[in-house]
């Protein structure tokens, strides 16, 4: 029976550039979370993630990686490991608005990666034994992918990490918080 891997985090972090990548060194499909939506549809639950990853994954009859900020279990399918990728969340500002993406998408991103939204998430979903985190922002995908896989054959543990912490150490924390909330002032 084919398996599962989660690659998660909020946008911006290298999902999508560090699953296929992943799903490589494992011999596994990669499944990117946005190919399980209908045309026109914005946001999908994750019951109905679900059940599309987990017939999807079914139908390969493979083992799959999968790309994704929403975290979820496929349905029928064993989830062996969660990653969630995490970058510093002054960075994602700058990735974010070189993608394109709208000041309140962005600020809305860099809120939840700030406080590791869906690092939460996995965990109170998965919990903490199938869920590891790495910091993505100043490693090579080789790195992140090296990490990642060893992490998800238990020979390595996650990273522990505190934005808010560190960015208050380093002295950004008053300027990041200062732009998050001219989120709230817009609407």
């Amino acid at each position: 029976m084919p398996r599962a891997y989660l690659v998660a985090g909020t946008p911006g972090v290298g999902k999508s550039t560090v699953a296929p990548a992943l799903a490589s060194r494992l011999g596994a499909a990669v499944l990117e979370v946005r190919e399980l939506a209908d045309p026109g549809e914005f946001e999908v639950q994750a019951s109905k993630l679900s059940a599309r990853a987990g017939s999807w994954i079914r139908r390969k009859g493979q083992d799959a990686v999968i790309a994704t900020h929403i975290v979820f279990k496929p349905r029928g399918v064993s989830l062996l490991g969660a990653v969630v990728l995490r970058r510093n969340p002054v960075r994602l500002i700058v990735e974010l608005e070189e993608r394109g993406y709208r000041l309140e998408k962005v600020l809305e991103n860099v809120e939840a990666e700030l406080l590791g939204v869906v690092y939460l998430e996995a965990l109170r979903k998965l919990g903490r034994g199938k869920v590891f985190q790495f910091d993505t922002t100043d490693r090579s995908v080789d790195e992140v992918v090296e990490l990642t896989y060893k992490a998800l054959r238990g020979g390595l543990a996650g990273e522990e990490i505190d934005w808010v912490s560190r960015l208050e150490r380093e002295g950004g924390l008053a300027e990041l918080l200062s732009r998050l909330s001219a989120r709230g002032m817009q609407g």
